[in-house]
């Protein structure tokens, strides 16, 4: 009982935790750099839309203001069937460097992007959401990385403009995340790609599945072929800070039904003898993360039992019980209290992707995304 114990709260520090500690200390002995220079191909940005007029005018004045040379440049705006002014607001810009692509019905984002893609001019192509906004030198900043041969994707990460309540937890874990890709960078190739900015050379784009979610599948398929998928920490975008637990509730059982089922169509990448460190990479990041709620279940059941033999068991238990009862309050007060917040995050996180393990498990999968603003 002792050592299934200790197994899964291993298991629980080690996703969390000592996995961005390890890729830490390994970047300092080991660091597999790459080429960075000027380099301007043709280049497409491509922003996939659903019901977005609030916000679509601002994206599309920021794409024609970022610094690159405009005759190398075009913006393809897809719509995912926009039943509201989304349409229209595009097709008020007079410019030939924007293009809306009206997919019919609902078909999803992923499906969107089987269509849209092949038609880019581009050699370098950029996905974006259209509340994603792109500093001025953002574009050739991405292009630098794709003078080394050996990069076929680059990533970068997101700066939220206002973090209400509770939001630093949301902000300490994206941080975390930002630190363990750009060790990952460093090792092999990066696990997963910021949805709201990242870029693919167009010939290494291959169509994905419906159910696929793109920002993790693309990667992946990079990494298949050969190529390194690589976060530069210069790229980044600004975002408002999602509003509300229950959104980012949602978000997060439809991040994690989709990932699930990538991970286990992209199974064959954890073959070591063949993906070397990218492999171990893939485990640690996302695999033993999502068996996460389980670890923590185990745990909460065989501290419950090993309490009534030793002390050190009745301090872990309790602790245990003390992280579930802050994360409750936080859910359903807001706090200032960064400890309690952090609690609560960890819980909403835990509770939303034990749902996306059901929903995964029981053959339902999450193809039709609507933004979560």
């Amino acid at each position: 009982m002792e050592f299934v114990y200790w197994i899964s709260l291993s298991g629980v520090l080690y996703a969390y935790l000592l996995f961005s500690l390890v890729m830490l200390a390994i970047t300092r002995i080991v660091a597999i750099n790459w080429k960075r220079h000027e380099y301007t191909p043709p280049l497409s940005i491509i922003v996939s839309v659903y019901n977005e007029e609030d916000v679509i005018r601002e994206k599309i004045e920021n794409a024609l203001a970022l610094q690159y040379d405009q005759d190398l440049l075009e913006i393809l705006v897809v719509s995912d069937g926009s039943t509201d002014r989304t349409h229209a607001v595009v097709d008020s810009f007079d410019d030939p460097r924007v293009a809306l692509r009206v997919q019919p019905g609902r078909v999803g984002k992923t499906e969107c992007l089987n269509r849209v893609v092949p038609d880019a001019r581009g050699e370098i192509v950029v996905f974006t959401d259209a509340n994603s906004m792109f500093p001025a030198q953002t574009l050739s900043k991405i292009t630098r990385n794709f003078a080394d041969e050996e990069i076929g994707l680059v990533t970068g990460w997101t700066s939220y403009r206002a973090v209400e309540a509770g939001g630093e937890s949301a902000g300490l874990y994206a941080r975390l995340e930002r630190i363990t890709k750009q060790g990952e960078s460093l090792v092999s190739s990066c696990v997963g790609a910021d949805g709201a900015i990242f870029a693919i050379r167009k010939e290494l784009y291959r169509p994905l599945e419906i159910h696929d979610i793109n920002d993790l599948v693309i990667p992946l398929n990079v990494v298949a072929l050969g190529k390194r998928a690589i976060l530069d920490p210069e790229v980044f975008c600004i975002e408002e800070a999602t509003e509300g637990v229950g959104k980012e509730f949602r978000r997060q059982v439809r991040i994690t039904n989709r990932t699930l089922g990538a991970l286990w169509r992209g199974r064959h990448l954890l073959d070591a003898t063949k993906y070397g460190a990218f492999s171990i990479l893939l485990l640690s990041h996302k695999v033993i993360r999502f068996f996460v709620p389980l670890f923590f279940m185990v745990c909460l059941v065989s501290g419950l039992i090993l309490a009534s033999r030793h002390a050190v068991y009745v301090f872990l238990f309790s602790a245990q019980l003390a992280l579930m009862g802050s994360g409750i309050i936080g859910i359903y007060k807001r706090t200032e209290n960064r400890l309690v917040s952090l609690c609560s995050f960890f819980l909403m996180t835990l509770a939303a992707q034990s749902i996306g393990w059901i929903r995964f498990l029981s053959g339902r999968s999450d193809s039709v995304w609507t933004p979560q603003r």
